[in-house]
């Protein structure tokens, strides 16, 4: 039945597609957020959507006029993004031989940057740049909301599992934290009251979902996002109210497995999880001590002569004793580490430049909103809650395997959008004055 359904609005999404290259632009977002091929069993789960829609996009980009709104325009988002990229496929191309998901990963990268390198030259007005907001709401809360769902209906006893394009439950609870924002700010812009009622049953069921995950690391992330979203939003007693029932939510609904489980984040020094974690980054930081410049390839750490090779090395974290891992191999566990492992410090340097250039980002486009007038404000808001969700992907990721997952770097190049659209704004009114 799942298959049938999608082969039928594959019947409406490939001529959509076809008709407007912006369109195509949007279903090869949500293709890679919604990760459709997971939830399929069937013949239609060996279709490419992704790289359909990518094809379907990039040919009239290439050879098409007037599909391009707005000409490229070298920025700082853009030029450090090709430097990771390039920098990626210095390492990739000088790795530890064997190593499985070296160029797979490097191309997940490329890809990624190809579709937010696009961004800018798409989507150059309001609208658009809402489309891509709400796209990606959809695809995200998609998720949220099915296990939210399945969270009601098993009185909280759903354990949520990620699907393996995201990884682990701890993956995806940082994925619906990411979304968390998106969606708020969506249910608060929505025009029409069906539209910001079902965002809003969307926003308490990803919550939910957060909790179906059972991930001690979401629940932090939570509790930072929450407080992120109060401190930020210009309607602050009504987010207040927000948090202050989700926590009363969360209270009255969580089962006492769940209870028993957050309670050890106070003990994480004595979790034998944890620590496990931290050996992880003590082997991470020695690989690229050995290898500042390119580190080990990407998933180096995961190969198990690499990992044979410096398991017993202190690395940059000799200072904190830590158990002697002897299994072939383990994921770095946090987003800094695994950069810094696999793309050495170089890589781990363009990748904090990349984070920190976001949130300079965010704070242009306040600058720019309030030279530009009241009306503009939905930009400076949107800024916020993607700049929320980035601040859930530092959080919560430091303690996860994501640095390469698509949907920071889109927030990023988000962000770059938005700055452009207000300064061409702001030029524009200077001129006409």
């Amino acid at each position: 039945m799942r298959d049938l359904v999608a082969l039928g609005a594959m019947f409406f999404f490939v001529p959509l597609a076809f008709m407007n290259p912006f369109s195509a632009y949007l279903l090869w977002g949500w293709g890679g957020l919604i990760a459709l091929n997971f939830y399929l069993f069937g013949f239609m789960s060996g279709v490419p959507y992704v790289f359909l829609f990518a094809l379907i996009t990039l040919a009239p980009v290439l050879f098409r006029k007037g599909v391009i709104r707005q000409p490229f325009e070298p920025n700082r988002t853009a030029v450090l993004m090709i430097l990771f990229v390039v920098h990626g496929f210095v390492c990739a191309a000088l790795a530890y031989p064997g190593l499985e998901r070296n160029w797979e990963l490097w191309g997940n990268v490329a890809k990624t940057a190809l579709f937010c390198l696009l961004m800018p030259m798409l989507a150059n007005d309001r609208f658009r740049i809402h489309a891509i907001v709400v796209v990606m709401a959809l695809a995200l809360s998609f998720h949220g909301v099915l296990d939210g769902l399945k969270f009601i209906a098993s009185a909280g006893a759903h354990n949520a599992q990620s699907n393996p394009k995201f990884g682990d439950n701890n993956h995806l609870s940082l994925i619906l934290l990411m979304a968390l924002p998106v969606i708020y700010y969506l249910q608060h812009y929505a025009a029409k009251r069906l539209a910001r009622w079902s965002f809003l049953g969307a926003l308490v069921l990803t919550l939910l979902a957060v909790m179906a995950t059972h991930s001690r690391a979401g629940l932090i992330g939570l509790f930072v996002v929450g407080v992120a979203v109060v401190l930020r939003t210009r309607r602050r007693w009504s987010a207040l109210t927000a948090v202050i029932l989700a926590t009363v939510l969360i209270t009255e609904v969580a089962p006492d497995d769940w209870t028993t489980r957050m309670q050890t984040i106070q003990l994480a020094d004595q979790d034998a999880s944890f620590m496990g974690r931290v050996a992880a980054w003590k082997v991470s930081s020695a690989i690229a001590v050995a290898h500042p410049f390119v580190g080990g390839g990407f998933r180096a750490l995961q190969s198990f002569p690499v990992w044979d090779q410096f398991r017993l090395e202190q690395g940059l974290l000799g200072f904190i004793d830590t158990p002697v891992l002897n299994r072939s191999g383990v994921a770095a566990h946090s987003i800094w580490f695994e950069v810094m492992g696999d793309m050495g410090f170089v890589g781990l340097f363009l990748f904090l430049a990349l984070l920190i250039n976001a949130f300079l980002t965010q704070r242009q486009i306040w600058k720019l909103v309030r030279a530009n007038g009241d009306k503009q404000r939905w930009a400076g808001d949107l800024a916020d809650m993607l700049g929320i969700s980035l601040l859930a992907f530092v959080v919560t990721g430091s303690t996860l395997s994501a640095a390469y997952f698509e949907l920071p770097y889109v927030c990023m190049m988000l962000l770059e959008v938005i700055k452009q659209q207000q300064r061409r704004l702001s030029h524009a009114t200077h001129q006409r004055l």
